[in-house]
């Protein structure tokens, strides 16, 4: 009998389960983005959801033919890479929620010093460099089929890109909460701020939470190789890895940010007498317009 791939027995049960929830999840998200909001900003977070189904579908078949090393490396690939697409969703929002919510006035709509816009483009900035060294070290070591010294130094390169996305996300989420004491506290949020920001803000605390505790997983496991505990017991990956990513995307399925800021991810919402509805500073010009005419 051929050796399997494989470390422990993996439970192809679990397998199509999670295939089948993260494709819900998937297309529900899809229709939201694509067809009812059109938030191609959030594209990102789709094929993030598109890269967890192929992984899981190709996990199914692997357990299946466990000695068919080439399924085993590719679903391991595609599951540790899909969440750089996630987190690059979060990253995008913050930008967006600094204008649409903060007021301009008080904070120009700034962060520790930081435009929002520039905040997005560092954030961004430091997901690409992660996905490109993940992506390296993940191609390194499967060009050995995950075995043998090069497969080593692959996943070293590996560690190096989660241990990049966890501190970035660290710094992220300080930022983000800064951001979040700002729209909270007396006379920092505009008044015209989009009815229902605060369940974004919600969004993007559970989504990256989770990332961050699977991204600290991935680390412990890769950095205590094929013979640690966590290479070798199942209940961790689905615990630590499959569950943290299905709610870090699937909250989005609840509470879309386009919902709420618009479709282009930053759109405010005036909604009186005037009946006005438009961008933040565009919105704040009219309403003192239609007071102005009132009088």
């Amino acid at each position: 009998m051929a050796e399997s791939a494989w470390m422990y027995p993996p439970s192809l049960a679990l397998a199509i389960l999670a295939t089948i929830l993260y494709g819900i999840v998937f297309l529900w998200l899809t229709h939201q983005t694509l067809i009812k909001h059109r938030a191609w900003f959030f594209v990102c977070v789709v094929l993030g959801a598109a890269i967890e189904v192929a992984g899981y579908a190709i996990r199914c078949y692997s357990i299946k033919n466990q000695s068919n090393i080439g399924a085993f490396a590719t679903t391991l690939s595609l599951i540790v890479l899909a969440p750089v697409f996630v987190a690059a969703g979060n990253y995008l929002l913050i930008s967006r929620l600094i204008r649409a919510v903060l007021s301009f006035s008080e904070t120009g709509h700034r962060v520790l010093g930081m435009p929002g816009r520039l905040i997005t483009r560092v954030f961004v900035g430091f997901d690409i460099v992660s996905f490109l060294v993940q992506c390296a070290g993940s191609g390194v070591a499967s060009s050995t089929e995950w075995a043998g010294n090069t497969a080593r130094i692959g996943v070293f390169i590996l560690i190096g890109g989660l241990s990049l996305q966890a501190v970035a996300f660290l710094f992220f989420l300080s930022i983000f909460s800064r951001f979040h004491y700002l729209a909270t506290r007396k006379g920092q949020a505009a008044a015209h701020a989009p009815v229902g920001w605060e369940k974004v803000v919600r969004a993007v605390y559970v989504s990256s939470f989770c990332i961050l505790i699977r991204c600290i997983y991935r680390v412990a496991e890769f950095a205590e190789g094929v013979d640690g505990y966590a290479f070798r017991h199942e209940w961790m990956f689905w615990i630590f890895e499959a569950v943290p990513m299905l709610i870090a995307i699937g909250i989005f399925c609840f509470y879309h940010p386009s919902a709420y800021l618009g479709r282009d991810g930053a759109k405010s919402r005036i909604v009186g007498k005037t009946g006005y509805s438009g961008d933040s500073e565009a919105s704040a010009v009219e309403l003192g317009r239609s007071r102005r005419s009132r009088k």
